[in-house]
């Protein structure tokens, strides 16, 4: 009940959250008790994802990864923070060519989402 009471703002239609449950059985039937709801968000940015690499065949996508990114970097906090890399693929390139941008970029997966819609992107691989 307190552990319900606790995690209300997360218990909303369409919200995704992990739940740490003590099961018991009484009477033949399982019960299930909440010890702990937390967003995945969160769960997902404590992981230790390492970092994220951006594959851009088209020049103009870097400026608009660069965006987004500094964008991103101002809004979250400290959790789930990684390096992220530009994989850039250009035919004008002697092949593909890998440039770090640093490590203290957000790397969730909603930042990994985005970065994949943007045009000139081709993939975007978790490192």
């Amino acid at each position: 009940s307190d552990t319900l009471e606790i995690a209300r703002d997360h218990l909303e239609p369409g919200t995704n959250v992990v739940l740490t449950v003590e099961a018991n059985m009484e009477a033949e039937q399982l019960k299930l008790l909440a010890r702990s709801i937390v967003p995945i968000d969160t769960v997902v940015a404590d992981a230790g994802q390492a970092g994220l690499r951006v594959f851009v065949d088209q020049d103009d996508a870097i400026g608009a990864v660069a965006g987004l990114l500094g964008r991103a970097r101002g809004e979250s906090g400290l959790a789930g923070r990684g390096e992220v890399q530009l994989c850039l693929m250009s035919l004008d390139l002697p092949g593909e060519v890998d440039v770090s941008l640093g490590t203290d970029f957000p790397v969730t997966p909603q930042i990994k989402g985005a970065l994949k819609s943007l045009p000139g992107v081709v993939t975007v691989e978790d490192v």
